[in-house]
């Protein structure tokens, strides 16, 4: 297909006035014309999660699903991909993004991670929550935009609680967050039973070490740290 509204049409997925279908490494991502783009940051964070095959993975607060179409393509085999979003129109966008690259291993739940009973029966949880406290910065007047940076729906420890009650005993968290505020999610881990076991800064284009990847679980010694240019491939 030359165009990712050709290969959505072709595959009978709607793409609304208000939406664009942009490449995304090798596949197509439908995401609004207007606002951001969403989770830059997914393919750092599908290379950095330590997934096996046959893995069972949970993206709490997933979007429009980009995390998860990353994570299929670094690791096509794994089990199941379950996608958490609270937003109607993103989760929307989640489930006609995993339509648009045939991705029959996942699906989205639309859902609360503050009050939805999740199992701990998953080997991965990733998560790239929002990362201000209300007040904090400029607030941005587009909602959408809002509730993605600013905790709206959710506080770092509401989603560090919904990941430790998601992963099995021996499984881990990733995180994508700001690292300004790396010092708050590190704070955060302990009160879950949850250690910091890898840390990666990522620079942006400027060399700037602007975002961390974070890697926990509930046990293991040592903490390990890295710096590494973000690929950004969206």
């Amino acid at each position: 297909m030359n165009s990712g509204r050709e290969c959505a049409h072709h595959l009978g997925v709607d793409v609304l006035p208000n939406e664009r279908v942009r490449t995304f490494g090798s596949h197509w991502l439908i995401q609004s014309k207007r606002g951001f783009e969403p989770c830059p940051w997914a393919f750092d964070l599908a290379h950095f999660a330590p997934m096996r095959t046959h893995d069972r993975v949970l993206d709490l607060g997933c979007g429009a699903g980009p995390l998860m179409v990353a994570l299929s393509m670094v690791e096509p085999h794994l089990k199941a991909v379950i996608g958490v979003e609270l937003d109607k129109a993103r989760a929307s966008q989640a489930h006609r993004n995993l339509r648009l690259n045939q991705l029959d291993n996942a699906l989205i739940v639309r859902g609360d991670v503050r009050a939805l009973p999740i199992p701990a029966a998953f080997d991965i949880v990733v998560t790239n929550p929002p990362f201000y406290p209300m007040g904090w910065g400029r607030q941005s007047a587009n909602d959408e935009q809002l509730s993605a940076t600013h905790e709206v729906n959710g506080t770092l420890m509401d989603f560090m609680g919904a990941a430790r009650k998601a992963i099995k005993e021996d499984g881990q968290l990733v995180v994508v967050y700001d690292s300004s505020r790396l010092a708050a999610l590190l704070g955060a881990l302990p009160s879950f039973g949850l250690l910091a076991k890898k840390i990666r800064f990522l620079e942006d284009d400027r060399g700037k070490a602007s975002r961390v990847l974070l890697l926990a679980g509930r046990g293991g010694t040592g903490l390990a740290v890295d710096t590494h240019r973000s690929m950004n491939l969206g």
